[in-house]
């Protein structure tokens, strides 16, 4: 039996490493506690960034719009300007006929 007193562990011994496995175990909290903290502090500033850009893409999209808008307008003013050289090409067709025509 002495052998086994030699071989097992006091009880201050086991408070010990319970303690030492506590403090690590709270060092490691602390540790990851900064991490998740540098984590957040990072994520807000990505929100903020995205907020910005949020920003912009809706300014952007008000341009497009009025782009398109624009753009539409041009497409009407060069369909009604087509029509009308159309219409002056038959007119200048009609005008050279007359004058080929023998009198």
């Amino acid at each position: 039996m002495s052998e086994d007193a030699t071989t097992r562990p006091t009880i201050e011994t086991v408070l010990e490493r319970i303690n030492a496995l506590g403090e690590h175990i709270n060092a490691l909290g602390e540790r990851m506690s900064e991490g998740f903290a540098a984590v957040h502090t990072r994520l807000d500033k990505m929100d903020e960034r995205f907020d910005r850009m949020e920003g912009r893409l809706n300014r952007m999209d008000g341009r497009l719009d009025r782009m398109d808008e624009r753009l539409d307008h041009m497409d009407s003013r060069l369909d009604r300007t087509q029509a009308v050289v159309h219409e002056m090409r038959a007119d200048f067709r009609e005008f050279r006929a007359h004058f080929k025509e023998p009198s």
